[in-house]
């Protein structure tokens, strides 16, 4: 059964990163059951109060795509700072996603349940983002090593 969720499609979220900071994420689906679809962005925000209102987010700048459980939302870990700006759901699209590296699944659009399978070549399905479903203490973590070689790197 849908719940009544404290969050909606196009919502913009602080997520904690486990060293210092945060990183965003745009909700793009939502489930009411308790599963949501999230583009997360791997710049590290120092503070929330550098976070206030719409943002012109752009889902292709997205350093993680992925399937997660709202906890952290629920339990106000993950504080939504705000909205993007002209939200349309079209350009957030639930993508297809790459499981053992050779099989592309898809997902429906509004339940986020699988919808089908096929099997790949396995440099198929590369460039897509890992398939599964992730804690919401699992982004944190991916997000804040993602973000921590970035910062290495430059």
């Amino acid at each position: 059964m849908a719940r009544s969720l404290p969050y909606t499609a196009g919502d913009i979220v602080a997520v904690p990163l486990r060293d210092e900071g945060f990183a965003l994420g745009v909700i793009a689906r939502a489930d009411g059951k308790g599963i949501a679809l999230g583009y997360f962005f791997g710049q590290r925000i120092d503070a929330l109060d550098k976070v206030t209102g719409p943002q012109a987010l752009n889902p292709d700048n997205a350093a993680k795509v992925c399937r997660f459980g709202d906890r952290g939302i629920i339990k106000g870990l993950w504080a939504i700072v705000g909205r993007v700006t002209d939200w349309d759901p079209e350009k957030w699209p639930v993508p297809a996603f790459c499981r053992n590296g050779e099989i592309l699944v898809q997902y429906d659009d509004r339940t986020l349940e699988s919808v089908g399978t096929q099997r790949l070549p396995q440099s198929g399905c590369q460039d897509l983002p890992e398939d599964g479903l992730e804690g919401s203490g699992f982004v944190e973590i991916k997000l804040t090593k993602l973000i921590a070689a970035q910062e290495k790197d430059i």
